[in-house]
């Protein structure tokens, strides 16, 4: 009976949302002409026969998830409002304890007091299950991201902006996960941007944050921290765009230090470089070369650091459909330990897959996607082999 009440409530929120942005495009349709009120609705069915991860004893399962979604997108005057609202409900045939369903939004208010000063306002949601690959527990654990954030920028003269705002992270668990812990951060962010006359653009951003970690006491014996303060500076460059070509590039580095352990303060960079190139008028390869770093805390690490390189090719059949393959090497390493005599822990991460992208008319598309995964550990309780088939059927409606 609670389920079928929480159904209903959400059910009652979802049709009042619908009514709500209904209202406000019909209330304003007169003021632009290029009015947008979008639907879409989609079923992606995915086997998997290694849901949990493991390396032996391995389970396979059939997930089905059923997506609708709507989005409005409405400029007035200097200000646009864009606002992407999803309900996705997850079936899962054998494990059905990790069923779960969930309405996942983004909101932006592009504003413009005039055109020298412009920013944006956004909130934006998502609940997504928490995969098995590093929470190793067999139970469910439903992650919530949450981010709002205000942004300005001043550009007189449209060459250089100056930029400075506010954003605020939320990250929680359903499950206690000690390792990427639920935690509340705010940050100020700051820095300029340059345009120059061939259509390239630099951005030097910083982000000076606080954060604090929820459900967490301090523990002297695994030297887990209630909380921490972070500078992150990053660079990056996206150049012009051609008809063949296309190329972007970030370095940056971040440095954290810790409330009460100093044991787990750290200090690296990180980046990438992605390369689009159209071979032929047909065939598009892009490039992908990135470091990536990540919170994980326990006992033989604070973080860790993600190397990989990805490749993938895309053969444009016709306007209607596309086939493309993929591959992608990581090399992922967990750093500083903070329990002396523990042993270090690396994976290696492989997977390689291939897709078919058939689009009929304009407002559906079918894709089927398989793809191949292993991870070889260091330890064996970490390392797995997995197969992933998924098709999806996506229907879009444009008002």
């Amino acid at each position: 009976m609670l389920l079928n009440s929480k159904k209903r409530k959400r059910s009652l929120l979802m049709t009042r949302l619908m009514c709500c942005l209904s209202s406000l495009y019909l209330a304003n349709t007169h003021a632009d002409e290029f009015d947008t009120f979008q639907f879409s609705t989609s079923v992606n069915r995915t086997w998997d026969n290694n849901l949990f991860r493991l390396s032996d004893n391995e389970r396979s399962d059939q997930i089905t998830t059923y997506s609708a979604g709507v989005k409005f997108d409405k400029r007035y005057s200097l200000q646009r409002f864009i606002v992407n609202v999803n309900y996705l409900d997850y079936k899962y045939q054998r494990n059905d304890f990790l069923n779960f369903d969930t309405i996942n939004y983004d909101a932006t208010w592009q504003w413009s007091l005039s055109p020298s000063l412009t920013g944006t306002l956004l909130s934006s949601r998502t609940r997504a299950l928490n995969g098995f690959g590093d929470f190793r527990l067999l139970t469910q654990n439903i992650r919530t991201n949450a981010t709002n954030q205000f942004r300005a920028e001043y550009s007189p003269y449209k060459v250089g902006a100056l930029i400075a705002g506010f954003t605020e992270t939320r990250l929680e668990n359903s499950q206690t996960f000690n390792a990427q812990t639920d935690f509340d951060a705010t940050a100020f962010d700051y820095g300029a941007r340059y345009n120059f006359p061939s259509g390239t653009n630099m951005t030097l951003l910083g982000h000076k944050r606080q954060s604090h970690y929820s459900n967490r006491v301090l523990s002297p014996i695994l030297l887990f921290d209630n909380g921490y303060s972070e500078d992150e500076f990053e660079f990056d460059i996206v150049f012009k765009a051609t008809g063949k070509s296309n190329l972007s590039s970030k370095l940056a580095h971040l440095s954290r230090e810790y409330d009460n352990y100093s044991v787990r303060d750290y200090g690296v960079w990180y980046g990438n470089i992605k390369y689009d190139l159209f071979l032929t008028g047909k065939l598009k390869t892009s490039f992908d070369f990135s470091r990536v770093v990540g919170a994980f805390e326990s006992s033989y690490s604070t973080y860790t650091v993600t190397d990989a390189v990805s490749v993938n090719t895309s053969y444009f059949v016709s306007e209607k459909l596309i086939l493309s393959v993929n591959g992608r090497y990581a090399k992922r390493d967990f750093k500083q330990a903070v329990v002396p005599d523990r042993p270090s822990r690396n994976d290696d991460e492989r997977s390689i897959g291939a897709a078919v992208t058939w689009q009929p008319v304009k407002s559906v598309s079918v894709i089927v996607n398989t793809t191949k995964s292993s991870r070889d550990a260091s330890s064996a309780y970490n390392q797995f082999d997995y197969n992933d088939v998924t098709s999806s059927l996506t229907l879009d409606l444009k008002i």
